[in-house]
């Protein structure tokens, strides 16, 4: 007999707890096997490049199934998705721990990528769930769930990898079943109301007339270039990561591992404990330009680093920067709209960012494969300078009747 369906209302519902395991499962797996994979590619024959192109599938299809898994769990509801996606996610993993030829390997990535989305159901979730003043408290907890898997998953991957790179792909499918099973035994459906057909059109997948939309307004349109060049500069040395580490340290998946714990954790205590504390001393805008040059300074260390402990220096400025930088522009940027715009917002921040994760890893790659490994940190390192020089001129400086032009759109 199905549960009936869970109301927040007024306190915590017990169902979102596993809703909350079924993200940490679902990031700890994610997280467990982002630093093998390349290490797995590497063994099967292919170069840096070729890497780069495999990373680049699964940030692909998700461009494209985050939305379709939305709208399919709006018609038949949040429960039937959620096991489809975290099926193919499973499936996905088995192919990474089975693949000892390189279309294996593509087809995992290629599975979990298209059919494997289930944050997008998960947060759908939590919003059927919940009140909209209860929200914001809720979502802060998804994130704290999120930031864990992101601790815990890169150091037991790396461990694992000590036996084989089979190893920690397989621990990740079981960690993957056991959140399969919890959802098809204690979780309900939470959608009351499905829609009635389904509906799919291009623009909800690549929202371009919202980007017009939202481009008209030139301080939106300024914060969104400099999110996007945020994303790109992180993403680009951060998808290549352990390519960058194999190639100029000379390291394996298990010290990998521990580098990414290392941000992991000090992203989580800067966040909980630096961030608030800064903001109200010296401003956003002043912080913000702060975790900008930590993130130049992190990349001019890796620039000359050569020595595997050397590297925790820079990676504190990396987290400590990142920390910062993101919230504060998705702050910024969901500021400059009306409540009821934020959505459409992020979408298409959303699919900004999705173009840089894919396009990332491909440049990372092959500037791995046939450049200096200093380069790849050299390039970041570049476009943190050109995001300084956003923040400076952008945000710092706003012509006084671009300032007027937007207090008077708000009165309208």
């Amino acid at each position: 007999m199905e549960a009936t369906p869970p109301t927040l209302k007024n306190k915590f519902d017990k169902h979102l707890i596993i809703i909350f395991i079924i993200m940490f499962t679902e990031v700890l797996g994610f997280s467990m096997v982002l630093p093998i994979i390349p290490f797995l590619a590497l063994s099967l024959g292919l170069n840096a490049l070729q890497v780069g192109l495999v990373l680049s599938l699964f940030s692909i299809s998700q461009l494209f199934a985050s939305p379709i898994t939305g709208k399919l769990s709006d018609r038949f509801g949040r429960k039937p998705i959620l096991l489809v996606s975290q099926t193919s996610t499973f499936v996905g993993f088995l192919l990474l721990g089975l693949a000892d030829v390189v279309w294996l390997l593509i087809a995992a990535r290629l599975i979990d990528g298209l059919i494997g989305s289930n944050m997008t159901v998960s947060q759908a979730y939590i919003s059927d769930v919940s009140e909209p003043q209860d929200r914001t408290r809720v979502y802060g907890y998804s994130s704290a769930v999120f930031g864990a898997g992101l601790i815990f998953g890169p150091v037991i991957g790396g461990t694992l990898s000590i036996f084989s790179y089979s190893t920690p792909m397989f621990f990740a499918a079981g960690v993957c079943l056991i959140s399969i099973i919890l959802v098809l035994i204690f979780l309900p459906e939470s959608l009351e109301t499905k829609a009635e057909k389904f509906q799919l059109k291009f623009m909800d997948i690549i929202p371009i007339d919202e980007a017009k939309r939202f481009f008209k307004d030139s301080t939106v349109r300024n914060l969104m270039f400099i999110f996007l060049t945020y994303n790109f500069g992180f993403m680009l040395f951060i998808s290549s990561f352990s390519l960058f580490s194999e190639k100029q340290l000379g390291i394996s998946a298990f010290e990998v591992g521990f580098y990414m714990t290392w941000i992991g954790i000090l992203r989580v205590i800067f966040q909980s404990t630096l961030i608030s504390p800064l903001q109200k001393k010296f401003g956003e805008n002043s912080i913000l330009g702060f975790g900008v040059v930590t993130m130049i300074i992190t990349m001019a260390l890796l620039i000359f680093s050569r020595n595997y402990f050397f590297v925790f220096i820079p990676l504190t400025f990396l987290a400590f920067g990142t920390g910062i930088c993101r919230p504060i522009l998705m702050s910024k940027l969901t500021q400059k709209v009306k409540r009821e715009e934020t959505g459409s917002l992020l979408g298409v921040n959303n699919a900004f960012a999705s173009f840089a994760q894919i396009i990332s890893p491909i440049l990372g790659g092959a500037m791995i494969e046939y450049l200096p490994s200093q380069i790849l940190p050299l390039l970041s390192s570049i476009l943190f300078v050109i995001l300084f020089l956003q923040w400076r001129y952008k945000l710092i400086v706003t012509p006084p009747d671009e300032t007027l032009k937007i207090e008077e759109s708000k009165l309208l």
